[in-house]
């Protein structure tokens, strides 16, 4: 009993020169199911609000007060839609993973492996059953006929759909659009002489300053991608445990714990994503939205009384 785990993303066809791997197919598919829901959440909103409604508004109360208690009202709300569009589409994209089908529905693709050669050129291993309901990692008990060259012939399923953040290539994309906004915000709050001198502050830890920066994209990317593609891997290796055992309820009841784990770690790692993005925000413009925010209460505090303001009305 074989179970095939494949870090990289398989391409399915190309279009031109570009391949079309079933991680970007399911990126496109949850892109797609969000602005269906949220144009569907805007049409149909009301005064009170149905249960669709109340979770999405839920959701963005929570996204706007972490927005505000950490950049402040005024950056906070500036820096939202980012946030909240990031939180939104990771813990989607995680749980799509989760989905029957993602994962486990595609075509068998033959691979051919060396093998040793103390083992039977005439022996013959056949495919136990299927992995079912796993996430992104693409598992399977592979069958295989070996031959009398050395050569095993493996049967690897190959699905059609992947969860987008267990691809490195995904994580490491909004890690780039995370460092990219953050060096173009601070430049845009202080000036190109003004971030630098953010940064060497003192001067002798610009380099350390400069590497931190830079080991952002590394971070965010590969603590991404890791969390969500060990969870897919354990509920692989989980579910073939449990379809092994064959012991009465066993096969259903052992991975809905992990199910149930993957749930939640899902939702902390987009959490851990949108909230390192608002802090690295707000470090690199800090001083100067505070600015804008002082002048603003000095203006309000020297600006004339008006009579609908004065007092005993």
């Amino acid at each position: 009993m074989d179970v095939h785990l494949e870090i990289a993303a398989e391409t399915l066809f190309r279009i031109g020169p570009i391949p079309v791997t079933n991680s970007m197919l399911t990126m496109f598919l949850v892109m797609g199911g969000l602005l269906l829901a949220g144009r569907l959440i805007a049409r149909r909103a009301s005064e009170v609000p149905g249960h669709a409604q109340s979770i999405f508004e839920l959701v963005i109360e929570f996204i706007l007060g972490l927005a505000e208690g950490t950049a402040g009202k005024r950056a906070g709300r500036r820096i939202f839609p980012l946030i909240g569009g990031m939180f939104i589409f990771i813990i989607v994209a995680n749980y799509s993973g989760l989905l029957p089908g993602v994962g486990t529905i595609g075509y068998w693709k033959t691979e051919s492996a060396e093998t040793k050669e103390t083992q039977q050129p005439e022996t013959t291993s056949v495919r136990v059953f299927d992995v079912a309901a796993t996430g992104s990692a693409s598992a399977a008990v592979t069958g295989s006929a070996q031959s009398s060259d050395n050569q095993e012939q493996k049967q690897v399923l190959v699905p059609f759909l992947r969860a987008p953040n267990a691809d490195l290539n995904m994580t490491l994309a909004m890690a780039l659009v995370t460092f990219t906004l953050v060096q173009v915000l601070g430049i845009r709050s202080h000036g190109v002489v003004g971030r630098i001198k953010h940064m060497a502050n003192p001067p002798f830890l610009f380099p350390i300053e400069l590497v931190s920066e830079l080991s952002r994209i590394i971070s965010l990317s590969a603590r991404l991608f890791g969390n969500v593609f060990a969870g897919e891997a354990l509920l692989a290796v989980m579910y073939a445990m449990a379809q092994a055992i064959k012991v009465a309820l066993v096969p259903i009841l052992f991975p809905v714990v992990f199910l149930f784990l993957e749930l939640l770690f899902g939702a902390v790692q987009a959490l851990v994503f949108a909230l390192l993005t608002l802090i690295y925000i707000t470090l690199a413009t800090e001083g100067g939205h505070r600015g804008e925010v002082e002048e603003h209460a000095h203006g309000a505090a020297g600006a004339p009384m008006t009579p609908s303001h004065a007092p005993g009305d």
